[in-house]
């Protein structure tokens, strides 16, 4: 084997070893709340369908993926924060959520539409 066939096969060999070693950095805990977060609301979005025609606000707040998402607690709350404001569909109800995780009184926000009541929790959770 002459030099540069020796130095080729060890510049190769070190670049395999590096990419077989090299490994993505793992999500930060904020990151993996938004993994959940997003893998939970896509559920609860296909549960929905099941019950589509229900007006009842409390059948799709009592969905399992639902239930889930207020059970990650507060780390969930920037996830809902964002659906909230981006208004799409039954994402109003994620109000809900917020006002369960953060213990507050759902008396307090009462008062109008369901849509209201999600403006009064979004006004609430930006003071925070």
């Amino acid at each position: 084997m002459n030099i540069q066939s020796a130095l080729l096969t060890s510049a190769l060999i070190g670049f395999v070893l590096f990419v077989g070693c090299h490994h993505p950095p793992s999500p930060s805990p904020g990151e993996k709340a938004v993994i959940e977060f997003e893998r939970l609301y896509s559920s609860w979005q296909q549960e929905c369908e099941t019950i589509r025609f229900s007006s009842n606000t409390y059948d799709y707040i009592r969905l399992p993926s639902y239930r889930e998402i207020v059970g990650m607690g507060k780390p969930a709350l920037p996830s809902l924060e964002r659906k909230m404001v981006e208004n799409k569909g039954l994402d109003f109800m994620l109000a809900f959520a917020a006002v369960e995780i953060c213990g507050w009184d759902r008396q307090e926000f009462r008062g109008g539409s369901e849509q209201e009541f999600r403006d009064r929790v979004l006004q609430k959770l930006r003071q925070k």
